[in-house]
């Protein structure tokens, strides 16, 4: 007797859960919305030129033992240190004190760019084979 009612109790389950996922559904017969159609932008918010859009945010990527630099930042620019390896690596400015990034392996982290514009010339403070002139412009 005690299976009987599991049995009609599973399918009362069954039966419940099919109703409320037709009810889900919206539209005639179960069928999908209809996705709203594309509106006119309003006026005075035409798109604008990409002159217009500010830049990226300059990127150093760490790989494979090297820096891969932008042609030239910003001065005072927040730059963004991506490390695509697995060792732990810094871009260090020679001129002591200037910036000084720690990124972990597989890591991200930012820097401020000095605010002179110039030539600065930077290592890995842990690979000093690594080197590289951070552009400032």
């Amino acid at each position: 007797m005690n299976l009987t009612h599991g049995i009609t109790a599973v399918a009362l389950v069954a039966a419940l859960a099919g109703a409320t996922g037709c009810a889900a559904r919206s539209g005639p017969a179960g069928e999908a919305p209809e996705a709203p159609a594309p509106s006119a932008p309003a006026p005075g918010s035409e798109a604008r030129s990409s002159a217009a859009q500010p830049a990226e945010e300059p990127v150093i990527t760490v790989e494979d033992f090297a820096y891969e630099l932008p042609d030239s930042v910003a001065p005072g620019a927040t730059v963004t240190v991506i490390n695509e390896g697995e060792a732990t690596h810094t871009v260090t400015a020679q001129d002591a004190g200037t910036f000084d990034a720690v990124v972990a392996g597989g890591g991200t982290t930012t820097f401020t760019a000095p605010d002179e514009p110039g030539e600065y010339p930077i290592a890995c403070s842990y690979h000093p084979e690594m080197s590289g002139t951070l552009v400032v412009e």
